[in-house]
């Protein structure tokens, strides 16, 4: 009886395996047909940090969007940000340089990379590792247009960051939060 139950338990384990979404297929590259559809305004929803101190740090983020532009460089981009933390707006403006799949960019000490992963329809999944002098992290962010998503996509994006080693407590953007203005005229 104890061998059948054995049994019974290893073709349910394997089943159970053989239903789980294969992290290869959750982490595929994203790059629109047309890259226009990244440009504009994106409103931050999700997002875990690596190590502990970088996802502690996302629980002072209350709200965030950042908006990417094209310039008339074909490998740069625009990305400004307004993050609404420590009861402060806080702004920023950075060109990032694509290659590839591959974004760069340096924000005061920090050297950047960062790449889109495939996400729910009229969503943006960024992770970003990074070095500042002798010290690297990393981060996964999504973002919506409106700042609202489906609780399928949360759930797409646990497993996506489960993939990817990040804390299993994903941070919320808070609904309630103040969002920045967006001021045209932002300097860093």
């Amino acid at each position: 009886m104890a061998l059948a139950f054995v049994g019974f338990l290893l073709t349910l384990a394997s089943l159970s395996a053989a239903s789980a979404p294969d992290c290869q297929e959750l982490l595929q590259p994203y790059m629109p047909e047309e890259p226009e559809q990244l440009f504009g305004k994106w409103i931050y929803v999700m997002g875990a940090g690596d190590p502990l101190t970088y996802h502690k740090a996302l629980e002072y983020v209350k709200s965030s969007w950042i908006e990417l532009h094209p310039t008339s460089d074909n490998l740069t981009v625009t990305l400004r940000w307004g993050d609404y933390c420590f009861n402060r707006c806080i702004f920023g403006k950075v060109n990032a340089t694509v290659s590839g799949l591959t974004a760069t960019f340096r924000k005061n000490l920090s050297d950047h990379k960062g790449h889109l992963l495939q996400t729910c329809s009229d969503c943006l999944l960024w992770t970003d590792t990074f070095r500042n002098v002798d010290i690297t992290g990393r981060y996964i962010m999504q973002f919506t247009r409106t700042g609202k998503i489906h609780p399928k996509d949360v759930e797409d994006f646990k497993k996506q960051a489960k993939c990817l080693n990040f804390p299993e407590n994903i941070h919320s953007y808070d609904t309630t939060a103040k969002m920045c203005p967006d001021n045209k005229e932002t300097k860093d």
